[in-house]
């Protein structure tokens, strides 16, 4: 009997980046800011990391409703669009309450 082969595809890490540092060949990236509005109309949300603010979108209506404006979050997603028009697929959203932003931008920024 052949034995089946399994590859394994590694997905490419996201890398720490503040908005005004996108660009769209990055690729996957990793931001912390916190939730300006909302938009349920299309699942999406503004993310301002203090400098800019950047366009999120979300693919699950659950994960969307427990967001709320005002919260500190960490955002990994891909990014779309072109130089100047830029926004962020989200992967996951981990919620950052509790961190503190200022160590955490030391750490990361």
């Amino acid at each position: 009997m052949a034995e089946e082969q399994k590859q394994i595809i590694r997905r490419a890490p996201a890398i720490p980046k503040r908005i005004s540092d996108l660009k769209p060949e990055i690729g996957r990236v990793c931001l912390a800011g916190t939730i300006i509005s909302k938009n349920k109309d299309i699942g999406s949300f503004i993310l301002d990391d203090g400098a800019n603010k950047i366009l999120i979108l979300t693919n699950d209506p659950k994960e969307f409703e427990q967001l709320q404006e005002g919260k500190f979050v960490r955002v990994m997603g891909k990014v779309w669009g072109q130089e100047g028009e830029l926004e962020i697929q989200a992967e996951i959203i981990q919620d950052f309450n509790k961190i503190d932003r200022d160590l955490y931008n030391k750490i990361f920024y």
